[in-house]
């Protein structure tokens, strides 16, 4: 449980969801605990990350990384206002039967619809799709995954609540929430087949689509809340895994990449190519325009002629490709002279630049 220093209104975000299991440095005592536990597994929503505040009296709304102001036009998430705001509130209240110290709630999901190419199902008007690729719905919905409270004393603690609970209170007050696909052992829960139909359509009553309608993947998770001790700090292990049509890295499944430990004992050129070039590769290509559409999804639509809103756009991109990147080679490139650094970083600006100016063009 995590422990804080005061009760404000700080927006706390979601933590990035790992589609490595390398990052999780795990030891033989992590996979015994990890074999001893059920595992769930659910399906992955193509959509644009949105939490949800409260303290039981006001109800504050928030993108990826912070709260949205009341006028902010954020995927037309006016039209689920109210009804949230009640739900949020009954969430509250609920845990509040239990909990005196509850302080705040956060549930954290995703906005995602607005497009379903259905003879029998009208469009709706004036809405645009979330994201594109995969169709859920005509409307846009709002689906939640994680649910986090704070409760109060000396210093304000901050906790998860195991998956089945936050389910189970989603279900109380009419919330749609990720079902399960899976539930049973780790290696059974890690074998699952990511390709299938997505299943959420179903789940709104709609009509199965005259053609492929892949789901984006999956999210493994522990069906109870467990953490576990990485060089980064304590973590919960969940595990994201999305099919080749969605990865944010251009060589998905192509050539397999060192493992941390061989690239730590990495002394001379792979395959004709220095240390820099091979980081330089693994780097530049996860400057893609899948990773750039869902960069954008965190902050909401931009405008072509918006030349500020596009330089945000392409330092998000960059730091999202530094963060993905980091997670594998950050201890090879803290290694390389300042001057490699900076010949990287260059190289990332100028492709991130060149990416986002061809995508709004």
């Amino acid at each position: 449980m995590e422990k804080q220093n005061n009760s404000d209104w700080t927006y706390v975000s979601y933590e990035k969801i790992s589609e490595n299991l390398n990052k999780w440095n795990l030891t033989e005592s992590d996979y015994r605990i990890f074999k001893k536990i059920d595992w769930v597994v659910t399906e992955k929503i193509h959509g644009a990350n949105f939490g949800i505040v409260t303290d039981g009296l006001e109800v504050r709304f928030a993108k990826r990384k912070e709260f949205l102001q009341p006028e902010e036009d954020f995927f037309d998430y006016q039209s689920l206002k109210p009804q949230l705001v009640e739900q949020a509130k009954e969430i509250f209240k609920i845990l509040q039967a239990d909990w005196d110290d509850l302080l705040k709630v956060f549930v954290y999901g995703e906005l995602f619809g607005g497009e379903y190419p259905h003879p029998d199902i009208p469009a709706v008007p004036h809405i645009q799709a979330v994201q594109t690729g995969i169709y859920y719905s005509p409307k846009i919905k709002y689906c939640a995954f994680d649910m986090a409270v704070e409760m109060k004393g000396n210093l304000v603690a901050r906790d998860y609540l195991d998956y089945d609970k936050a389910l189970n209170l989603f279900q109380q007050v009419g919330l749609m929430g990720t079902k399960p696909l899976f539930i049973g052992r780790y290696e059974e829960a890690l074998a699952y087949n990511p390709e299938f139909d997505s299943t959420i359509p179903a789940l709104l009553g709609l009509p199965k689509l005259p053609f492929k309608n892949h789901a984006e993947g999956i999210v493994i998770k522990p069906l109870k809340s467990i953490y576990v001790e990485t060089h980064k700090g304590k973590i919960r292990p969940i595990l994201k895994i999305k099919i080749p049509d969605f990865s944010e890295d251009s060589r998905f499944h192509q050539a397999t990449k060192w493992t941390y430990q061989k690239a730590t004992t990495l002394q001379a050129p792979t395959q004709g190519l220095s240390i820099e070039e091979e980081l330089s590769q693994e780097m530049l290509a996860l400057v893609t325009e899948r990773r750039l559409i869902n960069v954008i999804s965190k902050i909401g639509r931009v405008s072509r002629s918006d030349w500020d809103k596009k330089q945000e756009v392409a330092q998000l991109l960059m730091q999202d490709v530094l963060e993905t990147f980091n997670e594998e080679w950050e201890s090879i490139f803290s290694g390389l002279s300042g001057e490699n650094q900076q010949i990287l970083m260059e190289q990332l600006h100028q492709k991130s630049q060149k990416l986002v100016e061809v995508y709004f063009n």
